[in-house]
């Protein structure tokens, strides 16, 4: 059965009719061809035909097969190609990157960049123990500076009995830097073997020596044992060790000696005219030495007079 043309009556023959599938917004258009678009057939006017029943009842009218202009897959296909060579060109740019960053730290981590002896900066040693300290030095010596543990290092030198403290540092590309500070020396005291122990304020022995050092206050304690480097004395020792470490300088010139019991419960300082000053317990010591201050500075006391600070009330004897 013909179709006719609306607008024009014509009637149109339905083997002439061609249909051709426009997509706009996903829903493809039934369009009709009235005539050969060629213009072989003779027809002067060309009639386009919009199937809008189809558009309306698309169940009804199977939707034609979607076609895709070639230049349209031309461009999806070219747009796939650059995305996939931008993925290459990031991947391989990321394997060089990580390729680079093992042989850096390959070459790093390598005994080309080892500590070297002549890099070695160590201060503040005065009575630190060599051997000790260039022992730890040696374990370090071609240790690549990236993987030094300062921190374990530092650990090892705080051990040594003259370090109070230390900080250890790497200084590229082959250096380490020692900075040590050492414990302030305060008074010594013979023990049982006749050797002399030096103390710091702590009451710890810094070193053992044969025969008095005279630099030293000299303390005498009963029950002393034989200590060793780096251990700490009874109550006692150590007490009188916090005293000398807080003597004023016109005090600590005129001690000839410092004698305390084991226990710390008997603190007596003897000067050098033969003043004996009683402090008691080795403890509370500021307020004791602010007694003695006062009293010394009075004038008062005759050569190998008694002064007993123990207590608020201040008792002179001779």
């Amino acid at each position: 059965m013909d179709s006719k043309d609306e607008r024009s009556g014509r009637s149109i023959d339905p083997g002439l009719r061609r249909k051709i599938s426009i997509s706009d917004d996903g829903v493809p258009d039934s369009v009709y061809v009235d005539g050969d678009l060629t213009g072989k057939g003779g027809s002067r006017r060309k009639i386009v035909i919009i199937d809008e029943d189809e558009r309306r009842n698309p169940a009804a009218n199977p939707a034609p097969r979607r076609s895709m202009d070639g230049r349209v897959r031309a461009r999806r296909a070219a747009v796939r190609r650059a995305l996939g060579r931008r993925r290459f060109v990031r991947a391989i740019g990321a394997l060089v990157v990580l390729v680079l960053g093992i042989a850096v730290l390959a070459v790093l981590g390598s005994s080309w960049f080892g500590v070297r002896s002549a890099d070695v900066r160590v201060s503040g040693n005065v009575y630190t123990n060599p051997v000790q300290l260039n022992a730890i030095i040696d374990e370090v010596l071609g240790t690549p500076v990236v993987l030094v543990d300062t921190d374990a290092i530092e650990e090892q030198i705080d051990a040594i009995a003259w370090v109070a403290g230390s900080s250890v540092r790497t200084d590229w590309p082959f250096g380490l830097v020692i900075d040590i500070r050492e414990r302030e020396p305060v008074l010594s005291i013979p023990g049982p073997d006749g050797l002399f122990r030096v103390l710091d304020a702590d009451g710890r022995v810094l070193d053992v020596i044969d025969g008095w050092p005279f630099e030293y206050l000299l303390l005498t304690s009963d029950d002393t044992p034989n200590l060793g480097v780096a251990e700490f004395a009874p109550p006692g020792p150590t007490g009188a060790a916090a005293l000398g470490a807080v003597l004023t300088a016109g005090i600590r010139d005129r001690v000839s000696l410092i004698e305390v019991d084991a226990a710390g419960t008997d603190l007596r300082v003897t000067l050098d005219d033969g003043t004996v000053i009683k402090f008691g317990a080795a403890r509370e010591l500021f307020p004791k030495l602010v007694r003695l201050e006062t009293v010394l500075s009075a004038g008062e006391l005759l050569p190998g007079a008694t002064v007993d600070v123990s207590t608020d009330e201040v008792v002179l004897g001779e």
